[in-house]
C-alpha cells in the first residue's frame, strides 16, 4: 500500500511539472474567441462546445501512425472546403469524460456568471441490425459584462442553446435505411455596444443615419429555430453496384427582423442527393456519378415593407452540382480523379468547374504524403450564416461562394516514437468569400444596434502550417498546431451597394493572421485527467465607417480537470479564460471574463 501510495506521489509530482511548464508556456505567446451555436452529428456522443467558452476551429485531419488510408464511401459528395479561420464555427468539445458504452449517459454542469450545461442521450436500440437513439443538449448563460461603454452599467451576455433529436437505422443485407431529425432552438441579446449610436453622436451631420438617436434594444432575446427531417437508403460501401438516395428537408427562422416590430426571415431548404457506381470485379478501381441539389425558398413576412420580398434580402435559388469520378484503393495508395460541375440559379446563374481529386500514398515507414483538390458551392444561406456569426443581419442577401481551386499538400509521419508531426501548405481561390464587419447603418426605433454583415470580395488564400502530437503511454498527450494565412482579396459583386468597388476593405477582416493550438493532458492516475487547452488567433481587424480597427489577440487558456469515480459516475470542473482577458470575438461584442464550472457525469 505504501509503494503504490508513493508511485502514485511521483505522477503527480509530474503531472504539476508538465502542466507548469505549458501554463508558462501559454502566457508568454501574446494574446483569443467565444461561443457560438451547438452542432450535434454524433449518433450516440453529442459534442457540443460550451456556451461559456471560446471557440476552437476546426482541427486538421490526425496523422495516422498505424495504417495510413484514407476511407472512402462508394460516393463522392463535394461538401463546403474546411474553413481554418472562420470564426464561430462548431467549438471543441470538453475533454476526458469518456462516454461508456452503456445505454445512456447524463451529464449536467453550472457555474458563475449562470452558465448551464447538460447532455443526455439514450439507445433505445442497438444491435447487429438496428440503431436507435434520442438526444439533447443545452448551453446557457447570463453573464454580466464589464462596463465597456462608458455608461456605468454592466450589460449581459444571454444565450440560450438548445438541440435535440432521434435518428434510427437498419442494415440490411444490401445496405442501410437511416431517418430522423433534429429541432435547434437558440435565443440570444445583441449585447454588443450599440456602435451606431456612438457613431451618430460623433457625426452628428453624417448623412448615411438617421438624425434621431434611439436606444438600442440590448435586453430583448432574438430567437433561432431551426428543424429538418431526413431519409435515405444507400448500399453497402464494397458493393459491386453501389447506390444512394438522401433526401433532407430543413427549416430556419428567425423571430424578429431588424427591431420587434418586423418578424423575421424564414428559410425552406430541400435537398436530394443521388449516387450510383461500379467496381470492377475484384479490382480495387471504382467509377461513379455523384450529384446534389439544393433548393432554398425564403419568405420574409408582409409586415415588412416592400412585401413579402427585400430589396437587397435572399432570392429563392437553386445549387447543383454533379461529379463524375473514377478511384483506385490499394494497401499502399489511395487515388481520386474527379471534377465539379456546379451551377448556382438566380441573378448570377452559370456553369463553374472545380477539380476533386485526392491522394494519399505511403512513401516510408509511418510516413505518408497526401495531396487534395477540391472546390465547390459555399450555400451561404441563412441558417449556415447564423452558425458562423449569429449577430448577422438576415435582411441582406450573402451570395453564394464558388470556390474554383481549394489546393492543400503535405506530409505525415511518425517514424520518431511517440510522435507525430504533419507539414502542410495549401491555396485557395474563391469567387464571394465571406468576411464579416460591423453594419454601418442604423435601423429604426427599438433596433437591436449592433448587427454584423458579410462582405463578398473575391479572394485568394495562401495558408502554411505544421502540427505535432506526443503521447507517453496513457499519462501524457500532446499536441501544438500552427497555421499561418495569407489573403489577398480583390473587388467582388456580393452586396455592392454595401461593399463594392471603393469602400476600402483590404483586409480579411475578422479573421487572424496567426492560430496556434496547443492541448496538453495529463493522467497521473487512473481515475483523474488534467487538460490544458490553448488557443492564439492573432492580428485580426474590422472596418467601421472607412475607418480600419485592430482587434485585440484572443488568447484564450482553459483547464478542465476530471475525476471518474467508476463506469457509472464521474465529476468534472472547468476553469475558462485562465488568463481573465477581456477580448472581443466581434467588434463590441467582449467575451466573459475568468469563470468557473463544475458537474457530474452519468452513464447508465
Amino acid at each position: 500500500m505504501k509503494k503504490m501510495t508513493t508511485k502514485n506521489q511521483i505522477r503527480i509530482s509530474i503531472a504539476a511539472v508538465l502542466l507548469s511548464s505549458n501554463l508558462t508556456l501559454a502566457a508568454q505567446e501574446k494574446e483569443t474567441k467565444l461561443n457560438h451555436e451547438m452542432t450535434l452529428e454524433r449518433e450516440y456522443d453529442p459534442s457540443v462546445q460550451d456556451a461559456n467558452k471560446v471557440n476552437r476551429l476546426p482541427d486538421l485531419k490526425e496523422p495516422k501512425v498505424t495504417k495510413h488510408t484514407i476511407e472512402y464511401s462508394p460516393f463522392t459528395l463535394p461538401a463546403d472546403p474546411e474553413k481554418e479561420i472562420v470564426v464561430l464555427p462548431s467549438g471543441k468539445i470538453m475533454t476526458a469524460i469518456p462516454y461508456n458504452k452503456r445505454r445512456g449517459y447524463l451529464r449536467l454542469g453550472t457555474g458563475m456568471n449562470m452558465n448551464v450545461e447538460g447532455d443526455f442521450g439514450y439507445h433505445l436500440l442497438n444491435n447487429r441490425t438496428d440503431f436507435l437513439n434520442v438526444f439533447f443538449s443545452h448551453r446557457s448563460t447570463s453573464s454580466k459584462l464589464k462596463d465597456y461603454d462608458g455608461s456605468g452599467m454592466k450589460q449581459k451576455a444571454k444565450l440560450n442553446d438548445n438541440l435535440g433529436g432521434i435518428h434510427f437505422h437498419h442494415h440490411f443485407d444490401f445496405g442501410t435505411l437511416r431517418l430522423g431529425g433534429k429541432y435547434g432552438y437558440t435565443g440570444f441579446n445583441y449585447y454588443g455596444f450599440p456602435l451606431d449610436s456612438l457613431y451618430r453622436i460623433q457625426q452628428p451631420g453624417n448623412n448615411l443615419l438617421l438624425p434621431q438617436s434611439y436606444p438600442a434594444d440590448r435586453e430583448r432575446n432574438q430567437v433561432n429555430q431551426t428543424m429538418n427531417a431526413y431519409v435515405g437508403i444507400r448500399s453497402k460501401e464494397d458493393a459491386l453496384l453501389g447506390y444512394l438516395l438522401d433526401i433532407e428537408y430543413q427549416r430556419f427562422g428567425q423571430k424578429y427582423g431588424h427591431t420587434v416590430d418586423v418578424d423575421g426571415i424564414r428559410e425552406n431548404r430541400f435537398t436530394l442527393q443521388l449516387g450510383f457506381s461500379s467496381r470492377f470485379s475484384n479490382n480495387p478501381q471504382r467509377v461513379g456519378l455523384a450529384g446534389k441539389l439544393d433548393y432554398f425558398n425564403y419568405t420574409y413576412p408582409s409586415n415588412n415593407k416592400g412585401g413579402d420580398t427585400l430589396a437587397f434580402g435572399y432570392q429563392n435559388q437553386a445549387q447543383i452540382t454533379v461529379t463524375p469520378y473514377y478511384r483506385y484503393a490499394d494497401d499502399n495508395w489511395k487515388l481520386q480523379l474527379g471534377a465539379n460541375v456546379m451551377l448556382i440559379t438566380g441573378d448570377s446563374s452559370k456553369l463553374f468547374l472545380s477539380p476533386n481529386i485526392s491522394a494519399e500514398g505511403k512513401i516510408a515507414d509511418k510516413t505518408m504524403l497526401y495531396l487534395y483538390a477540391g472546390g465547390g458551392i459555399g450555400m451561404n444561406d441563412a441558417r449556415s450564416i447564423s452558425r458562423l456569426n449569429r449577430y448577422t443581419d438576415h435582411g441582406l442577401m450573402v451570395r453564394p461562394s464558388r470556390t474554383w481551386l481549394d489546393l492543400e499538400l503535405g506530409i505525415r509521419s511518425g517514424f520518431v516514437p511517440n510522435m507525430w508531426m504533419e507539414f502542410f501548405g495549401g491555396y485557395k481561390i474563391t469567387e464571394n468569400e465571406v468576411f464579416f464587419v460591423p453594419a454601418n447603418y442604423v435601423g429604426a426605433k427599438h433596433d437591436f444596434g449592433n448587427y454584423s454583415f458579410a462582405y463578398q470580395p473575391d479572394a485568394s488564400l495562401f495558408r502554411v502550417g505544421a502540427s505535432l502530437k506526443y503521447a507517453y503511454q496513457k499519462w501524457v498527450d500532446a499536441s501544438i498546431k500552427g497555421v499561418y494565412h495569407n489573403w489577398s482579396l480583390r473587388d467582388g459583386d456580393g452586396n455592392t451597394w454595401l461593399s463594392g468597388k471603393g469602400n476600402g476593405y483590404k483586409k480579411a477582416y475578422g479573421r487572424p493572421e496567426l492560430e496556434l493550438h496547443a492541448d496538453l493532458a495529463v493522467r497521473p492516475f487512473r481515475p483523474l485527467t488534467l487538460a490544458l487547452g490553448y488557443y492564439l488567433g492573432a492580428n485580426r481587424y474590422t472596418l467601421f465607417h472607412q475607418k480600419e480597427i485592430k482587434l485585440s489577440n484572443i488568447n484564450d487558456l482553459n483547464l478542465t480537470a476530471t475525476y471518474n469515480f467508476n463506469d457509472t459516475f464521474g465529476a468534472y470542473v472547468k476553469v475558462n479564460n485562465m488568463l481573465n482577458r477581456q477580448q472581443e470575438l466581434w467588434y463590441a461584442y467582449p467575451t466573459q471574463p475568468f469563470h468557473v464550472l463544475a458537474g457530474v457525469n452519468l452513464n447508465f
